[in-house]
């Protein structure tokens, strides 16, 4: 399965809309906690604007929207939808808005909103790589060779290494590798090999 993630922040700006001015923002974003940082990101660059709209799509599982003010789903879920069609990973999208004194009424938010997604969208440069799950091994020394061996068979990178009474390995595994890397792991251990 792959990941497919901005490979750097973006900004486009619209023309104005009856004078409402609209600046979507997207950048990567690894977890909702690095989402919501770049939405008070924006906020405190931009603290006159009128709205911070925002959607991010972390992963398929971990998505959210926000209208930040403007009438419930005019303008987060437009947004949102763009991502998900999209198929993006680890993405963030803030449209920032300044007011231009005319209404454009829900129809007109949502055009808006989504069209300043969809811009960034059409701008952004995608990286594509493995999807990957951390897992942490135990093992005596003995197997360290052995169990390395197996770990490059399967595209598994060591990111931490640890030498106490055992050799402890952080790995990261491509998903789609996980289950058939665990089967494995169990019979060249003969049950030896810890897996967390």
């Amino acid at each position: 399965m792959l990941l497919r993630r901005p490979s750097k922040r973006l900004r486009v700006a619209l023309d104005p809309i009856k004078g409402s001015r609209f600046i979507a923002t997207l950048d990567r974003a690894v977890d909702e906690d690095a989402a919501m940082d770049v939405v008070k990101g924006l906020r405190s660059e931009w603290p006159d604007a009128t709205h911070h709209v925002f959607a991010w799509r972390i992963d398929p599982d971990s998505r959210r929207a926000s209208d930040d003010g403007e009438p419930a789903g005019t303008s987060g879920p437009p947004i949102l939808r763009r991502l998900d069609s999209a198929e993006a990973s680890q993405t963030v999208i803030v449209v920032t808005r300044f007011y231009g004194g005319t209404k454009l009424g829900s129809g007109g938010l949502v055009r808006a909103y989504g069209q300043a997604a969809s811009a960034a969208l059409e701008e952004v440069e995608w990286v594509e790589e493995a999807q990957t799950h951390k897992l942490m091994l135990s093992c005596s020394y003995s197997q360290e060779g052995p169990l390395r061996g197996l770990l490059s068979r399967f595209d598994a990178e060591v990111t931490t290494a640890r030498w106490d009474t055992q050799v402890h390995l952080e790995i990261l595994v491509p998903i789609e590798l996980e289950e058939t890397l665990k089967l494995e792991l169990q019979e060249l251990g003969a049950g030896s090999i810890q897996v967390d």
